[in-house]
């Protein structure tokens, strides 16, 4: 397998997306704000087992009967006769309460995954619509439904599992196929209530969500140019300023990544001159192995 094949098939949309997204400032944000966003300035323990299970059955009640009430009694929205309770949402309910610090979990997943799967339901359950023996090409509908919602998923970085039962639900419950398009933004706005529901309860005594977007860090660091230029009398000096640029946390694991242009570390691990000499050695020899993969290749070469 070729360099370039191997890197389309590790294709990771956040690689792209990253970069120009801003890096969390809730640290900034007054305490009585930030805590309701997830922030903790402490590290975070799991409360005990029982305290857990009474906060996942308050959140996971006053979420679904917050969204089943709206269904039923919002003048707006009772015209479009939305089921009482969209049942994946049941199951994003024991995601959102109960699996906390998972990534399933997480906003990013919670909102965005069911979205996408509502969207990717919808759409082709209206071309199935298009055949006149549609009733019995539902089973048909809902398994590419499924399977197409999950690899949306997955490339988006939004896996979410009750987003399967979203986009099957578009093509075989008959009050969601008739709903048609409109199902999408009724999606959409019963996973923000959720969140919502979630960031209130789910803070009171625990903490959520454990990231917004990503677990990796966004923040930029600064071009710490060739340190191979620097003369050996300012090296010191070079890598004493890198240290306090590069040094950050891996998805808030104890990790030491090295890539073709940043090298990070834990905030907690104090690395030395010579050490950070190293590190910037083995990530020169890593350009280098890059840059012989991407060669072309010469004809009668082995």
């Amino acid at each position: 397998m070729g360099p370039w094949l191997a890197r389309f098939l590790d294709f990771d949309l956040d690689t792209y997306l990253n970069p120009y997204l801003p890096h969390s400032r809730l640290s900034r944000l007054p305490e009585p704000i930030s805590r309701w966003l997830g922030y903790r300035n402490e590290d975070y323990k799991e409360r005990p087992v029982l305290l857990v299970c009474a906060w996942s059955f308050v959140g996971t009640l006053a979420s679904l009967l917050l969204v089943g009430a709206l269904y039923r009694y919002a003048p707006g929205l009772t015209k479009y006769k939305p089921p009482v309770i969209i049942a994946s949402l049941g199951a994003s309910a024991i995601l959102d309460f109960n699996a906390i610090r998972t990534p399933l979990a997480q906003p990013r997943n919670a909102f965005f995954g069911q979205t996408l799967s509502a969207l990717v339901g919808v759409a082709i359950a209206k071309g199935f619509q298009r055949s006149s023996d549609f009733d019995n090409l539902q089973w048909i509908a809902g398994a590419v439904c499924c399977a197409v919602a999950s690899i949306v998923m997955s490339i988006t970085g939004t896996v979410h599992p009750p987003g399967g039962a979203t986009a099957v639900l578009a093509a075989t419950n008959a009050e969601i196929i008739r709903m048609g398009w409109i199902y999408i933004p009724f999606i959409m706005l019963s996973s923000a209530l959720m969140l919502t529901v979630a960031l209130l309860i789910n803070n009171i005594q625990r903490s959520y969500p454990v990231y917004w977007w990503t677990a990796r860090d966004l923040k930029k660091p600064k071009d710490l140019g060739d340190l191979e230029k620097v003369d050996s009398n300012d090296s010191a000096k070079a890598l004493r300023k890198a240290s306090s640029t590069v040094s950050s946390r891996c998805g808030g694991a104890e990790t030491i990544s090295i890539s073709a242009h940043h090298i990070y570390w834990p905030d907690s691990l104090q690395i030395s001159d010579e050490q950070f000499v190293m590190l910037q050695r083995l990530q020169a020899e890593l350009r280098h192995g890059l840059a012989l993969d991407e060669r072309p290749s010469v004809s009668g070469q082995h």
